[in-house]
């Protein structure tokens, strides 16, 4: 059989992210739907750790739009593919083995974590969906402040783990682990291994798997497209991603979001039919997310109250800015257009051209808000 395996970067790129990721790359010709992906190495990209404990996406968004969100099992999605966002699953699986992650990476226990994602892998075949796995690649610039924070918030949780461990406190030791580990390119390598084994599509995304995954949700099966996107991140939310299923059990039921239906819907008070894809985003943005934080006072349920009024970004801007009971800081609207600019334009592998593009084609606008800096995209000299 054909090897239905793939990688979204040449050996040199991965190199950037890990020299052990750097031996992945299939010498078979990979699957014609998903070709392998030519991107230039950028010293400043960085591996991508992710530490559990930590939310991912908008705060508070799934428990805002839970009038929309219904349940799903995953043979709806029988003879489609569909695209799962591996971290996440990883991030589940590591919970399982977090004590040995931190304390004996190296031994069997530590790699409990495959089981659970392959679990999970075997369980979508069973039900005859095709699952297409997609990686995070290289760091987005305008999230290292972010990383930062995360990484110092992991350290402590690491040696504050070890003394209660020496204490002889299991308990709130494997708790302080679980906030501690971190979903590593190792961790990524061994699965990939298992993954071309099994003969499962995997996509090792340019940078954001969500900016890929979004872009692979726009596309039609025969080009290597996705009908939906399995994932725990609420960020694949403001990347417009049609179809999406949260919180997916060992069972298959989970919960599914699908933009078209929010967008056509009045539920609980809550109406989107004024929305498009781009103010939709904004309100998420205004929330607050890993690239931009939010002004302090305004949540999930005030960016959806000012973006529902005036229907008009520039105009929510002003008003923020304007309102005292607010305090803006300068950079906000700039870093505002800039963060919109990531969600709608970020660098993803495309298909047909076998290159890098934007998810969505670069408005002349975001040019000049981003000041002809497009590395915030993605770094790509």
């Amino acid at each position: 059989a054909k090897p239905v395996t793939a990688l979204a970067l040449p050996p040199r790129a991965l190199s950037v992210i890990s020299p052990r990721l750097s031996r992945l790359c299939p010498a078979s010709p990979p699957h014609p739907q998903i070709p392998t992906q030519i991107l230039p190495e950028t010293s400043r990209s960085r591996p991508v750790y992710r530490r559990l404990g930590t939310p991912m996406g908008i705060p508070n968004l799934l428990r805002f739009m839970k009038p929309f969100i219904e349940p799903v099992h995953i043979k709806k999605y029988a003879g489609q593919r569909v695209g799962i966002d591996a971290y996440s699953w990883l991030h589940k699986g590591a919970y399982s083995c977090s004590m040995e992650l931190c304390m004996s990476p190296r031994s069997a226990g530590a790699r409990r974590y495959i089981s659970y994602f392959m679990h999970h892998v075997n369980l979508l075949r069973h039900h005859k969906v095709v699952p297409v796995v997609v990686f995070d690649g290289g760091s987005m610039p305008c999230k290292s402040a972010t990383d930062e924070d995360r990484h110092k918030k992991r350290e402590l949780s690491l040696v504050l783990g070890k003394e209660k461990l020496k204490q002889g406190n299991t308990a709130a030791a494997i708790d302080l682990f679980r906030k501690a580990v971190q979903i590593t390119p190792s961790m990524a390598y061994q699965l990939i291994q298992i993954l071309k084994t099994e003969n499962v599509e995997f996509v090792v995304a340019p940078y954001e798997a969500d900016a890929q995954l979004a872009y692979l949700a726009t596309l039609d099966a025969d080009q290597g497209g996705i009908a939906a996107v399995i994932t725990e991140d609420s960020d694949l939310i403001a990347y417009g991603c049609t179809a999406i299923i949260f919180k997916m059990d060992r069972f298959g039921n989970g919960e599914e979001f699908i933009m078209e239906k929010t967008l056509e819907t009045v539920k609980d008070g809550l109406c989107f039919q004024d929305f498009d894809q781009n103010l939709f985003t904004g309100m998420c943005i205004l929330a607050g997310c890993d690239f931009l934080p939010s002004v302090p006072g305004i949540g999930t349920k005030r960016a959806y109250s000012l973006i529902s009024k005036h229907k008009n970004i520039d105009l929510v801007l002003s008003t923020l800015k304007l309102d005292k009971r607010y305090s803006v800081p300068d950079d906000y609207i700039d870093s505002f257009w800039k963060t919109l600019a990531v969600f709608n334009h970020a660098r993803v592998y495309d298909v047909k051209s076998k290159s890098l593009k934007h998810l969505k084609p670069l408005e002349e606008r975001y040019l000049n808000y981003l000041a002809g800096d497009l590395d915030i995209l993605g770094p790509y000299p």
